[in-house]
């Protein structure tokens, strides 16, 4: 009797660090359930037992949890994440580990080296030295994360700026730019989104006839809503009728609403927390605005565009691969809140240009598709 023939499947194994529901989060679930099941069985390591685990299982694809590893970056930490998945490697014996996140990229292309992996595939989804750090920091981890474009095969970037960020010998040779595809899924239309965004959020029912400007993003330093605030102050005394909401949850929250208190803006922005799925409500808005001062690639504003909503963003990190300048929406230098009341005073006082650059981008985005991003990223597994 002649002997079964093996898989000629090549096994990726994802590791990412959190199981919780970000951008990196969803970018291993759309690679994982997308690939082509006939040359390639998909196995995700994660750490914790959070959201994106679950999805996962829900989709058929098996999950490894990992106890060890975390966010926290203490070298004991580290040596607990790296002898945990050195066992994972040497039972799973994949041909393709892809790594996702500063600590599973790190351990992962370390322990993919050590273990023999025959080919490491890191995505950079944002650099940690970007972050307001000391000076001497930041250097620290720029060189980790140096030594993880090195060790790796290919780096993925999901934007250019990515690549233009890490300018260290030979680096940017190692890296190519894939920006990730997205899908929002079955979204409501305008009125419909207004109608069932007020039914989970009693407090824009009075609001219902405004004119309304959102924010979806984590109420992080990082993300500048007191810029977004102090240029929304600005226009609201010439715009009665026009409410800022913000949704999203984080640490700024208490800064935002002393802020909110000190300028008696209370009634004019609305803060209406976390949402679940909130790309399914965006076409109740007329503006979307990101405020940032950092965004590796800026999936919010791919959402918002999918989504046909106007665009005012700042002009940082990846938000140009998404938004051209007076073509797909208007971008303005970060930390210059006169600058963004312009902006947002423009796209209101300018609907059809709002709606023709709005247009363009939703056009532009749907060739942007979680298929071709799968496509491009196959083909790196095979090289």
């Amino acid at each position: 009797m002649s002997e079964p023939k093996k898989s000629t499947k090549r096994k990726v194994l994802y590791l990412i660090t959190k199981s919780n529901w970000g951008g990196a989060q969803r970018y291993v679930y759309d690679l994982a359930t997308n690939l082509d099941p006939n040359h390639f069985e998909p196995v995700v390591a994660l750490g914790g037992n959070g959201i994106l685990g679950e999805m996962l299982h829900n989709a058929g694809i098996r999950t490894i949890e990992l106890s060890e590893m975390k966010n926290t970056a203490t070298w004991k930490q580290l040596r607990k994440a790296a002898a945990e998945l050195r066992q994972v490697l040497r039972l799973e014996r994949p041909d393709v580990l892809h790594l996702n996140s500063s600590v599973a990229g790190l351990v992962g292309a370390i322990i993919g080296h050590a273990t023999r992996v025959p080919r490491i595939i890191f995505t950079a989804h944002g650099w940690a030295f970007n972050e307001d750090r000391p000076v001497w920091q930041r250097l620290i981890i720029k060189g980790l994360h140096y030594l993880t474009v090195l060790l790796s095969d290919r780096t993925i970037a999901v934007s250019r700026a990515i690549v233009s960020q890490m300018n260290w010998p030979g680096a940017q040779r190692r890296m190519k730019v894939i920006n990730p595809g997205r899908t929002i899924g079955v979204t409501y239309g305008a009125v419909d989104a207004r109608a069932a965004l007020i039914e989970i959020c009693p407090s824009l029912a009075p609001y219902v006839s405004d004119r309304l400007i959102v924010c979806l993003a984590e109420l992080h330093p990082i993300k500048r809503h007191l810029v977004l605030l102090e240029a929304f102050a600005g226009l609201a005394p010439t715009v009665p009728q026009t409410r800022l909401v913000l949704i999203g949850e984080g640490r700024e929250r208490i800064r935002i609403e002393q802020y909110l208190a000190t300028h008696h803006l209370e009634d004019r922005v609305l803060l209406l927390g976390n949402i679940t799925e909130a790309a399914r409500f965006l076409r109740a808005f007329d503006l979307f605005v990101l405020s940032s001062k950092s965004e590796s690639y800026g999936y919010v504003l791919h959402e918002a565009g999918l989504a046909g909503v106007p665009i005012v963003a700042t002009n940082v990190g990846g938000i140009p691969d998404i938004i051209t300048h007076q073509k797909t929406g208007l971008l303005v230098a970060p930390d210059n809140a006169p600058a963004l009341t312009e902006a947002i005073h423009t796209m209101r006082a300018e609907p059809n240009r709002a709606t023709d650059y709005a247009v363009t981008l939703e056009r532009e985005l749907h060739g942007r598709s979680v298929a071709k991003m799968v496509t491009q990223t196959e083909s790196l597994y095979n090289n």
